[in-house]
């Protein structure tokens, strides 16, 4: 099924690719390399004690942006995730580079930890970070500081032994790149950890923008999805979400593609992507797997034999049972446990177990009534306009975001909507759906919650965001058709959330610098 022939035309379309995007991603990757050559040059050598290099970042992002969507003016229209990868690389490379040498976003501490142990399995003489390192606004201080840990850490550690890689390793990926490459080249130290974070950056955008290229329709809706300021928070520190929310996309990318066009037979190179995006996505965590039930969706017309087909099943049931492996495995080897710590000394993960068993309708009512409130638009902030440990935006921002959000589901539809906008499609994406954030609940109701407890504890919004792109897709009308120019429509979208990206970054990080 897959053989040296499939990687050789993997290897010629993805060359043929570089050859026709060429211009348009080396208008934007140099814009970036030019933002981030600027900083370190102001960074290294400055313009005087009152010269704030944030600001200025600030203000060449702006420029860089309006000069790219000139650029774009006549293509942005038919290639949306030209658009998107502009604004995810340029406002994330700002946020990058602007925000605090500390630990900032969720469990960040721990993920960095996991990068470091993991990247010390490749290469010896690495540097290891303190828990904790002060971090200051003023910009005169931050410097003192940076060279502080820069020095305490030249000299390299033993490599790290007892720590192999595995599947729950994936998401690192790229920041294990970045800390490999910055300590092999003598990078200075904050320098390696700024580039960890802008190499999760940079697979985010990547990834997200082959899943935009891939789909017929809906493009605008996933783009804003992707660039919600919280998705690209997220993808711009240590975690393993934005690992989750690219790869999901990329897999969902391909997959409606295909439902969105009925009469096209499927390749098994389409197959093998699509299948392989969930698995590696779902590396982080695999508690998501039922979006791997929706490949169910593809019906055997869309093969050229039943043999396929059944090939086809097979192979989504093997990779179904891959990921389920992996959550269930630990539970059959170590047990349930008791909990996690952090959710207090009433946590007991056996005992809460046996209160849903033994007390199921007590259960299901808090369940229900705690989704509610979760799943409530109104209640949306913490997974749009959130930047964790910094604070949220200003709430228009938010409000600004939600209307954007609504406009692109229900205008951003074309012919081939029609083929999805059937209740064959919708409810079994609304039922898997509810049934991913019931089991998000019920996981942390065991191990985060006390028991019997009529509320359920540690359910971050953010954990909403892998869900809400199948979800729109299958809101609104395909019988809507915007009339409006593609080319001004979408640079309206791209302009508005990139507004809202920088006003945040202004307001929560760019702001407080000083001297």
């Amino acid at each position: 099924m897959i053989n040296k022939a499939f990687f050789t035309e993997i290897g010629s379309k993805f060359g043929k690719f570089i050859a026709a995007e060429k211009r348009n991603i080396t208008k934007i990757l140099v814009s970036i390399v030019a933002l981030f050559l600027t900083s370190f040059l102001i960074e290294y050598y400055g313009f005087g004690r009152q010269f704030n290099q944030y600001r200025f970042l600030f203000i060449l992002s702006i420029g860089a942006l309006l000069l790219i969507f000139y650029a774009l003016r006549k293509k942005i229209g038919e290639r949306p995730e030209l658009g998107f990868l502009a604004v995810a690389l340029i406002c994330g490379s700002l946020l990058v580079i602007s925000e605090p040498h500390k630990y900032i976003s969720w469990d960040e501490q721990i993920h960095y930890k996991h990068a470091e142990k993991a990247a010390a399995t490749f290469v010896s003489g690495m540097f290891f970070r303190p828990n904790t390192v002060s971090s200051s606004y003023s910009i005169v201080e931050q410097k003192k500081i940076d060279s502080l840990v820069d020095s305490q850490y030249k000299k390299p550690l033993t490599k790290s032994s007892g720590y192999g890689f595995s599947y729950d390793d994936l998401p690192y990926i790229p920041s294990i790149i970045a800390i490999v490459a910055g300590n092999l080249i003598h990078l200075p130290y904050h320098v390696t950890f700024t580039f960890g974070r802008w190499m999760n950056l940079l697979f985010f955008a990547v990834i997200v923008f082959f899943a935009i290229k891939k789909m017929k329709s809906v493009k605008m809706v996933m783009s804003v999805v992707a660039l919600l300021p919280t998705s690209i928070f997220l993808a711009s520190n240590y975690n393993h979400d934005s690992w989750l929310t690219a790869f999901t996309l990329l897999g969902l990318g391909y997959l409606f593609s295909e439902l969105q066009q009925p009469d096209k037979k499927i390749t098994w190179r389409e197959v093998a992507i699509m299948i392989a995006a969930f698995v590696i996505g779902l590396g982080a965590k695999s508690i998501y797997f039922p979006l791997m039930l929706l490949m169910f969706l593809l019906r055997p017309e869309k093969f050229t034999s039943t043999k396929q087909y059944k090939k086809y099943l097979l192979a989504v049931v093997l990779s179904i049972l891959l990921v389920l492996g992996s959550l269930l495995l630990p539970f059959a080897v170590k047990g349930t446990g008791s909990g996690d710590s952090r959710g207090g000394s009433a946590v007991n993960a056996s005992q809460q177990i046996r209160f849903i068993l033994t007390e199921p309708a007590a259960y299901a009512k808090t369940l229900s009534n705690f989704m509610l409130g979760y799943i409530d638009p109104r209640n949306a902030f913490g997974f749009t306009t959130f930047f964790a440990y910094l604070g949220g935006f200003k709430n228009y921002l938010f409000y600004l975001v939600l209307a954007i959000l609504a406009l692109v589901t229900f205008t951003d539809k074309n012919e081939f909507d029609k083929n999805v906008a059937s209740w064959k499609i919708r409810v079994p994406i609304i039922i898997i759906y509810l049934a991913t954030v019931a089991l998000i609940s019920t996981a942390l109701y065991v191990a985060f919650t006390p028991v019997g407890s009529s509320g359920i504890n540690g359910v971050q919004p953010r954990y909403l965001i892998p869900l809400v792109f199948p979800l729109l897709l299958v809101i609104g009308s395909s019988r809507f058709r915007n009339k409006l120019n593609k080319n001004i429509y979408n640079t309206a979208i791209f302009g508005v959330m990139a507004y809202v990206l920088l006003q945040g970054t202004w307001d929560l990080i760019i702001s407080r610098y000083y001297q």
